[in-house]
């Protein structure tokens, strides 16, 4: 049985090394997941002809990604988007850029394994923020980013076009646990990538 999505947890980001072919920094985790939407976007052309469609073509664009979290520390709101910390505090301002790598998390599944998931490139954006004063029961205010994910420029399939993810099943047929065992401390590539 390929068993049931059931959880979501270890989110981490890890940022691209420029002028590195494939080459990212250490890894280091956003926050506890609560959930995350994942939304590609695709453009669809339909050629009509003799009346009726005759053609349908489709392109994949960027996926937006927006995950819950618990919460969102200083010190990973400044690495995430590209802010400098002072005095053990976060400045934001003009010409703040976030700085572009992979997102890495995983997901149980009902029979117990995990499906891996990494996308390559893409960025985070500011969050909103909401505050509410405390009254007679204790709400939670947690956050919520989004990030932009398109294909990458550096990890490439064999036929030399960008990846944008990869995903994998530990109970899948072939599926290497020495990748799976290291997917948080170093960002794994598909074995078929072209060496540099």
């Amino acid at each position: 049985m390929a068993g049931v999505l059931t959880g979501l947890k270890d989110l981490f980001f890890a940022p691209i090394k420029e002028g590195v072919e494939n080459g990212y920094e250490k890894p280091f985790r956003i926050a506890k997941a609560m959930d995350a939407k994942v939304s590609p976007k695709t453009a669809n052309a339909i050629l009509y002809a003799d009346d009726g469609a005759a053609e349908s073509t489709s392109a994949e664009g960027e996926t937006e990604i927006e995950l819950g979290i618990d919460a969102l520390a200083n010190a990973v709101y400044a690495k995430l988007l590209g802010k400098q910390v002072v005095g053990g505090g976060v400045i934001d301002a003009i010409g703040d850029t976030a700085p572009n790598g992979a997102l890495m998390f995983r997901s149980k599944k009902s029979n117990g394994k995990y499906r891996y998931i990494v996308y390559y490139k893409g960025n985070f954006q500011l969050p909103e923020e909401e505050y509410k004063t405390q009254g007679e029961t204790v709400e939670y205010n947690t956050p919520k980013i989004k990030g932009v994910f398109v294909h990458s420029d550096t990890v490439l399939n064999a036929e030399g076009n960008g990846i944008k993810r990869w995903i994998q099943d530990e109970d899948d047929e072939g599926v290497d646990p020495a990748v799976t065992a290291k997917w948080f401390t170093e960002v794994q590539l598909p074995t078929e990538t072209p060496a540099p």
